[in-house]
Protein backbone atom coordinates (compact mmCIF):
# COMPACT_ATOMS: atom_id res chain seq x y z
CA UNK A 1 0.00 0.00 0.00
CA UNK A 2 2.99 2.55 1.02
CA UNK A 3 4.95 1.54 -2.44
CA UNK A 4 1.22 2.65 -4.27
CA UNK A 5 0.65 5.34 -2.33
CA UNK A 6 4.51 6.48 -3.16
CA UNK A 7 4.40 5.76 -7.19
CA UNK A 8 1.02 8.28 -7.10
CA UNK A 9 2.89 10.80 -5.23
CA UNK A 10 5.47 10.91 -7.58
CA UNK A 11 3.06 10.62 -10.65
CA UNK A 12 1.58 13.50 -8.98
CA UNK A 13 5.06 15.41 -8.51
CA UNK A 14 6.36 14.24 -12.38
CA UNK A 15 3.26 15.87 -13.70
CA UNK A 16 3.93 19.21 -12.02
CA UNK A 17 7.67 19.22 -12.54
CA UNK A 18 8.79 18.15 -9.45
CA UNK A 19 12.16 16.92 -10.80
CA UNK A 20 15.24 16.48 -8.33
CA UNK A 21 17.51 18.71 -11.16
CA UNK A 22 20.33 16.22 -10.58
CA UNK A 23 20.57 17.09 -7.06
CA UNK A 24 22.24 13.42 -6.47
CA UNK A 25 21.49 11.73 -3.29
CA UNK A 26 23.14 8.31 -2.15
CA UNK A 27 25.67 8.47 -3.81
CA UNK A 28 26.14 12.14 -2.76
CA UNK A 29 25.87 10.59 0.82
CA UNK A 30 28.08 8.55 0.75
CA UNK A 31 31.23 10.57 -0.73
CA UNK A 32 30.29 14.47 0.23
CA UNK A 33 31.98 16.59 -2.72
CA UNK A 34 34.68 18.78 -0.83
CA UNK A 35 35.36 21.82 -2.86
CA UNK A 36 38.37 23.83 -2.22
CA UNK A 37 37.74 26.57 -0.25
CA UNK A 38 39.56 29.05 -1.88
CA UNK A 39 37.21 28.13 -4.89
CA UNK A 40 33.97 28.28 -2.86
CA UNK A 41 34.95 31.43 -1.55
CA UNK A 42 36.96 33.76 -4.35
CA UNK A 43 34.20 31.91 -6.97
CA UNK A 44 32.41 34.83 -9.24
CA UNK A 45 29.53 34.19 -11.53
CA UNK A 46 28.28 35.83 -14.92
CA UNK A 47 25.52 37.80 -14.54
CA UNK A 48 24.23 37.76 -17.51
CA UNK A 49 23.85 33.46 -17.60
CA UNK A 50 21.28 32.25 -19.36
CA UNK A 51 17.30 32.28 -18.41
CA UNK A 52 15.70 31.66 -15.20
CA UNK A 53 13.80 28.12 -15.65
CA UNK A 54 11.26 26.86 -13.25
CA UNK A 55 13.12 23.74 -12.33
CA UNK A 56 10.34 22.44 -9.40
CA UNK A 57 6.92 23.65 -10.08
CA UNK A 58 5.46 21.93 -7.04
CA UNK A 59 2.81 23.27 -5.08
CA UNK A 60 4.78 24.01 -1.85
CA UNK A 61 2.06 26.25 -0.32
CA UNK A 62 0.58 22.91 0.45
CA UNK A 63 2.98 22.16 3.16
CA UNK A 64 2.39 25.40 4.95
CA UNK A 65 4.67 27.79 6.61
CA UNK A 66 8.26 27.30 6.57
CA UNK A 67 10.60 28.85 8.77
CA UNK A 68 12.55 30.53 6.55
CA UNK A 69 14.68 33.26 8.63
CA UNK A 70 13.66 37.35 9.32
CA UNK A 71 16.49 39.44 9.57
CA UNK A 72 14.85 43.15 9.46
CA UNK A 73 16.65 44.73 12.65
CA UNK A 74 19.04 42.27 12.91
CA UNK A 75 21.96 44.48 11.58
CA UNK A 76 20.34 47.53 13.76
CA UNK A 77 20.40 45.28 17.27
CA UNK A 78 23.86 44.19 16.02
CA UNK A 79 25.39 47.80 16.25
CA UNK A 80 26.96 48.84 19.75
CA UNK A 81 25.82 51.26 22.06
CA UNK A 82 27.94 55.03 20.63
CA UNK A 83 31.39 55.13 22.49
CA UNK A 84 31.23 51.05 23.47
CA UNK A 85 34.15 49.20 22.29
CA UNK A 86 32.90 46.25 23.60
CA UNK A 87 31.97 43.12 21.53
CA UNK A 88 28.53 43.32 19.66
CA UNK A 89 25.74 41.97 21.75
CA UNK A 90 24.57 38.22 21.11
CA UNK A 91 21.62 38.54 18.00
CA UNK A 92 19.09 35.41 17.34
CA UNK A 93 20.50 36.20 13.36
CA UNK A 94 23.54 37.25 11.51
CA UNK A 95 24.29 40.90 11.72
CA UNK A 96 24.03 41.56 8.04
CA UNK A 97 22.79 44.18 5.52
CA UNK A 98 21.20 43.27 2.13
CA UNK A 99 23.65 43.12 -0.47
CA UNK A 100 23.08 44.10 -4.75
CA UNK A 101 21.78 41.28 -6.50
CA UNK A 102 23.88 39.77 -9.17
CA UNK A 103 20.98 39.34 -11.41
CA UNK A 104 18.68 42.45 -10.75
CA UNK A 105 16.72 41.63 -13.26
CA UNK A 106 16.17 38.07 -12.84
CA UNK A 107 16.23 37.62 -9.12
CA UNK A 108 13.73 40.28 -7.75
CA UNK A 109 11.54 38.11 -10.05
CA UNK A 110 11.71 35.10 -8.43
CA UNK A 111 11.67 36.85 -4.91
CA UNK A 112 8.51 38.20 -5.85
CA UNK A 113 6.85 34.93 -6.65
CA UNK A 114 6.33 34.51 -2.65
CA UNK A 115 7.95 33.09 0.67
CA UNK A 116 11.40 31.31 0.16
CA UNK A 117 11.75 27.68 0.91
CA UNK A 118 15.06 27.17 1.73
CA UNK A 119 16.91 24.01 3.37
CA UNK A 120 20.17 22.84 4.67
CA UNK A 121 22.06 19.98 5.09
CA UNK A 122 23.15 18.94 8.98
CA UNK A 123 26.85 17.68 8.44
CA UNK A 124 28.49 15.57 11.20
CA UNK A 125 32.28 15.86 11.12
CA UNK A 126 35.10 14.50 13.69
CA UNK A 127 36.99 17.62 15.09
CA UNK A 128 39.86 16.25 12.36
CA UNK A 129 37.59 16.32 8.97
CA UNK A 130 36.74 19.27 6.44
CA UNK A 131 33.40 21.04 7.11
CA UNK A 132 31.77 21.40 3.66
CA UNK A 133 27.74 23.04 4.19
CA UNK A 134 25.49 22.67 1.65
CA UNK A 135 22.03 24.37 1.19
CA UNK A 136 19.35 24.70 -1.38
CA UNK A 137 17.46 27.95 -2.63
CA UNK A 138 13.85 28.47 -4.00
CA UNK A 139 10.84 30.85 -3.85
CA UNK A 140 7.28 30.81 -4.81
CA UNK A 141 4.35 28.33 -4.49
CA UNK A 142 6.23 26.69 -7.51
CA UNK A 143 9.61 26.71 -5.58
CA UNK A 144 11.32 28.66 -8.12
CA UNK A 145 15.19 28.15 -8.14
CA UNK A 146 17.58 30.71 -7.33
CA UNK A 147 20.50 30.91 -9.69
CA UNK A 148 23.70 32.10 -9.66
CA UNK A 149 22.88 34.42 -6.76
CA UNK A 150 25.63 35.03 -3.55
CA UNK A 151 25.10 33.09 -0.07
CA UNK A 152 26.77 33.75 2.69
CA UNK A 153 27.77 32.03 5.34
CA UNK A 154 27.78 32.30 8.82
CA UNK A 155 28.55 30.33 11.81
CA UNK A 156 28.17 30.83 15.65
CA UNK A 157 31.46 28.95 16.83
CA UNK A 158 30.95 30.26 20.68
CA UNK A 159 27.06 29.88 20.75
CA UNK A 160 26.68 33.55 21.10
CA UNK A 161 28.43 35.71 18.17
CA UNK A 162 28.33 34.84 14.25
CA UNK A 163 31.33 34.40 12.37
CA UNK A 164 31.13 35.36 8.84
CA UNK A 165 33.34 32.28 7.10
CA UNK A 166 32.84 32.81 3.74
CA UNK A 167 30.56 32.73 0.53
CA UNK A 168 28.82 30.69 -2.28
CA UNK A 169 27.20 31.08 -5.46
CA UNK A 170 23.87 28.93 -6.29
CA UNK A 171 24.08 26.66 -9.30
CA UNK A 172 21.25 26.68 -12.20
CA UNK A 173 19.38 24.16 -9.29
CA UNK A 174 19.69 26.75 -6.71
CA UNK A 175 22.59 24.61 -4.70
CA UNK A 176 25.53 25.71 -2.87
CA UNK A 177 28.12 24.63 -0.91
CA UNK A 178 30.70 26.07 0.63
CA UNK A 179 34.02 25.04 2.35
CA UNK A 180 34.40 26.23 6.19
CA UNK A 181 37.80 27.47 6.85
CA UNK A 182 39.42 26.54 10.16
CA UNK A 183 42.34 26.77 11.60
CA UNK A 184 41.96 24.54 14.44
CA UNK A 185 40.13 21.41 15.11
CA UNK A 186 36.76 22.35 16.50
CA UNK A 187 35.89 21.18 19.81
CA UNK A 188 33.03 18.33 19.82
CA UNK A 189 29.29 20.24 20.02
CA UNK A 190 26.87 21.24 17.80
CA UNK A 191 27.83 24.73 16.10
CA UNK A 192 24.30 26.17 14.14
CA UNK A 193 25.11 28.31 10.99
CA UNK A 194 22.99 30.54 8.49
CA UNK A 195 23.32 30.22 4.58
CA UNK A 196 21.78 33.79 3.73
CA UNK A 197 20.76 35.19 0.88
CA UNK A 198 22.56 38.47 0.33
CA UNK A 199 20.11 39.99 -1.45
CA UNK A 200 17.25 39.65 0.60
CA UNK A 201 18.53 38.26 3.97
CA UNK A 202 16.13 34.97 3.98
CA UNK A 203 17.93 32.30 5.24
CA UNK A 204 18.42 28.39 5.26
CA UNK A 205 19.41 27.43 8.68
CA UNK A 206 21.28 24.28 9.85
CA UNK A 207 23.46 23.19 12.87
CA UNK A 208 27.19 21.41 12.20
CA UNK A 209 27.51 18.51 14.55
CA UNK A 210 31.07 17.85 15.74
CA UNK A 211 31.56 14.29 17.25
CA UNK A 212 34.68 12.58 18.73
CA UNK A 213 35.66 9.58 16.78
CA UNK A 214 33.73 6.44 17.73
CA UNK A 215 30.92 8.45 19.26
CA UNK A 216 27.48 6.14 20.45
CA UNK A 217 24.28 7.21 18.47
CA UNK A 218 20.63 5.98 18.39
CA UNK A 219 18.93 6.48 14.34
CA UNK A 220 15.78 7.02 14.37
CA UNK A 221 13.39 7.43 11.15
CA UNK A 222 10.23 10.17 11.24
CA UNK A 223 7.69 8.70 9.22
CA UNK A 224 5.75 5.96 10.84
CA UNK A 225 8.39 5.72 13.73
CA UNK A 226 7.91 8.95 15.33
CA UNK A 227 4.78 9.82 13.30
CA UNK A 228 1.76 6.96 13.82
CA UNK A 229 2.04 6.19 10.26
CA UNK A 230 3.43 6.71 7.04
CA UNK A 231 0.26 8.25 5.25
CA UNK A 232 0.72 11.14 7.85
CA UNK A 233 3.67 12.33 4.97
CA UNK A 234 1.07 12.24 2.49
CA UNK A 235 -1.33 14.36 4.55
CA UNK A 236 1.47 16.43 5.60
CA UNK A 237 2.27 16.97 1.53
CA UNK A 238 -1.65 17.39 0.02
CA UNK A 239 -3.47 19.03 3.22
CA UNK A 240 -0.60 20.98 5.21
CA UNK A 241 -1.39 18.51 8.25
CA UNK A 242 0.99 18.67 11.33
CA UNK A 243 2.22 14.84 11.41
CA UNK A 244 0.80 13.16 14.87
CA UNK A 245 3.47 11.63 16.71
CA UNK A 246 3.29 7.94 18.69
CA UNK A 247 2.93 8.75 22.22
CA UNK A 248 5.89 8.26 24.09
CA UNK A 249 8.04 8.72 20.97
CA UNK A 250 10.09 11.95 22.38
CA UNK A 251 10.50 10.05 25.85
CA UNK A 252 12.20 7.23 24.50
CA UNK A 253 14.41 9.99 22.42
CA UNK A 254 15.21 11.87 25.56
CA UNK A 255 16.17 8.90 27.85
CA UNK A 256 19.10 8.34 24.83
CA UNK A 257 19.78 12.07 24.77
CA UNK A 258 19.89 12.36 28.69
CA UNK A 259 21.88 9.72 28.40
CA UNK A 260 24.90 11.39 26.19
CA UNK A 261 23.80 9.61 22.80
CA UNK A 262 23.56 11.45 19.64
CA UNK A 263 20.08 10.94 18.28
CA UNK A 264 20.48 10.88 14.71
CA UNK A 265 17.19 12.08 12.66
CA UNK A 266 17.06 9.76 9.24
CA UNK A 267 13.92 10.30 7.24
CA UNK A 268 13.31 9.75 3.51
CA UNK A 269 11.47 12.33 3.27
CA UNK A 270 12.64 15.03 0.19
CA UNK A 271 14.54 17.85 0.62
CA UNK A 272 12.14 20.32 0.67
CA UNK A 273 10.78 19.17 3.98
CA UNK A 274 14.03 19.90 5.49
CA UNK A 275 12.70 22.67 6.90
CA UNK A 276 9.22 21.88 8.11
CA UNK A 277 10.40 18.23 9.30
CA UNK A 278 12.90 20.45 11.73
CA UNK A 279 10.03 22.50 12.79
CA UNK A 280 8.02 19.78 13.69
CA UNK A 281 10.86 18.13 15.46
CA UNK A 282 11.53 21.43 17.45
CA UNK A 283 8.02 21.85 18.00
CA UNK A 284 7.22 18.41 19.74
CA UNK A 285 10.04 18.46 21.70
CA UNK A 286 11.94 15.86 20.53
CA UNK A 287 15.86 16.09 21.42
CA UNK A 288 18.08 18.15 19.32
CA UNK A 289 20.31 16.16 16.78
CA UNK A 290 21.72 16.11 13.21
CA UNK A 291 18.47 15.68 11.22
CA UNK A 292 18.79 13.88 7.17
CA UNK A 293 16.38 14.59 4.72
CA UNK A 294 16.95 12.63 0.79
CA UNK A 295 18.26 14.81 -1.92
CA UNK A 296 16.63 14.12 -4.27
CA UNK A 297 12.54 13.12 -4.82
CA UNK A 298 13.26 9.99 -6.94
CA UNK A 299 15.10 8.76 -3.49
CA UNK A 300 11.94 8.93 -1.63
CA UNK A 301 9.99 5.55 -3.00
CA UNK A 302 9.95 3.27 -0.69
CA UNK A 303 11.60 0.61 -2.34
CA UNK A 304 15.55 -0.99 -1.62
CA UNK A 305 16.97 0.75 -4.47
CA UNK A 306 16.01 3.78 -4.10
CA UNK A 307 15.05 5.04 -0.30
CA UNK A 308 16.50 1.97 1.26
CA UNK A 309 20.06 2.69 -0.77
CA UNK A 310 19.82 6.49 0.39
CA UNK A 311 19.57 5.60 4.14
CA UNK A 312 22.36 2.29 3.68
CA UNK A 313 24.68 4.95 1.76
CA UNK A 314 24.24 7.44 4.87
CA UNK A 315 24.71 4.97 7.77
CA UNK A 316 27.81 3.91 5.89
CA UNK A 317 29.26 7.35 5.77
CA UNK A 318 28.37 7.85 9.63
CA UNK A 319 30.15 4.71 10.28
CA UNK A 320 33.35 5.60 8.10
CA UNK A 321 35.82 6.20 10.14
CA UNK A 322 37.67 8.02 7.33
CA UNK A 323 35.45 9.79 4.85
CA UNK A 324 32.95 10.34 7.70
CA UNK A 325 32.66 11.10 11.56
CA UNK A 326 33.05 7.27 12.54
CA UNK A 327 29.92 7.06 14.27
CA UNK A 328 29.18 3.63 16.66
CA UNK A 329 25.69 3.07 15.71
CA UNK A 330 24.45 1.73 18.40
CA UNK A 331 21.01 1.56 18.42
CA UNK A 332 18.10 1.92 15.83
CA UNK A 333 14.88 2.28 15.33
CA UNK A 334 12.32 2.12 12.54
CA UNK A 335 9.27 0.85 11.03
CA UNK A 336 9.60 -0.50 7.44
CA UNK A 337 11.37 -3.13 5.19
CA UNK A 338 13.72 -0.64 3.94
CA UNK A 339 14.67 0.54 7.60
CA UNK A 340 15.11 -3.26 8.48
CA UNK A 341 17.59 -3.40 5.95
CA UNK A 342 19.11 -0.77 5.59
CA UNK A 343 20.26 -0.92 9.44
CA UNK A 344 21.51 -4.86 8.85
CA UNK A 345 23.21 -4.26 5.88
CA UNK A 346 24.94 -1.10 7.31
CA UNK A 347 26.30 -3.31 10.16
CA UNK A 348 23.36 -2.61 12.76
CA UNK A 349 23.19 -5.68 14.92
CA UNK A 350 19.51 -6.88 15.16
CA UNK A 351 19.90 -7.25 18.53
CA UNK A 352 19.83 -3.48 19.00
CA UNK A 353 17.31 -2.58 16.65
CA UNK A 354 13.92 -2.14 17.06
CA UNK A 355 10.90 -1.70 14.21
CA UNK A 356 7.23 -0.70 14.87
CA UNK A 357 4.19 -1.09 13.22
CA UNK A 358 2.89 -3.69 10.71
CA UNK A 359 5.79 -4.87 9.81
CA UNK A 360 7.73 -5.75 13.19
CA UNK A 361 9.02 -9.21 13.45
CA UNK A 362 10.04 -8.83 9.94
CA UNK A 363 13.50 -9.95 8.92
CA UNK A 364 15.60 -8.81 6.06
CA UNK A 365 17.17 -11.77 3.79
CA UNK A 366 19.41 -14.40 5.85
CA UNK A 367 19.62 -11.69 8.76
CA UNK A 368 18.09 -12.02 12.38
CA UNK A 369 14.75 -10.30 12.67
CA UNK A 370 15.41 -7.10 14.71
CA UNK A 371 12.95 -6.84 17.97
CA UNK A 372 9.42 -6.24 17.31
CA UNK A 373 8.05 -2.94 18.78
CA UNK A 374 4.31 -2.56 20.39
CA UNK A 375 4.89 1.04 21.45
CA UNK A 376 6.93 3.61 22.94
CA UNK A 377 5.15 4.07 26.33
CA UNK A 378 5.85 0.26 27.43
CA UNK A 379 9.43 0.39 25.86
CA UNK A 380 10.70 3.61 27.85
CA UNK A 381 10.94 1.48 31.04
CA UNK A 382 13.27 -1.53 29.40
CA UNK A 383 16.04 1.57 29.15
CA UNK A 384 16.02 2.02 32.62
CA UNK A 385 19.58 0.72 32.39
CA UNK A 386 20.54 1.79 29.34
CA UNK A 387 24.19 2.78 30.37
CA UNK A 388 26.28 5.81 29.32
CA UNK A 389 27.23 6.60 25.97
CA UNK A 390 31.11 6.70 25.48
CA UNK A 391 32.72 8.63 24.72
Amino acid sequence: MATMRWAATLVMLGALGCDDGGGGGAAADAAPLRPDAAMALDATVDPDRGPIVDAEPFDLALLGPFDAVPYADAAADAAPPPGDAGPAPCTDEPPMSVQMWRRPLDSPDIVDDGAPHHSAVDPVVNPNQPITLDGKFAYGTFSRDLQHERIHVWVRFDGCHWTSVGFGDTDGDGRVSVAVPVDEPLAAGRYAYRMVVGGDLSAARGDIWVVPPNKQAVVFDIDGTLTVSDRELFEEILLGHDPEPYVGGVDVTARYAEQGYLVVYMTGRPYFLNPASRAWLERHGYPPGPLRTTDSVADTAPTRAFVGAYKLAWLRHLRDPFDGPGLHLTYAYGNSPTDICAYAEAGLPPADTWIIGPHAGEACDDFAAPNPLADYPSHLPTLADLPLATP
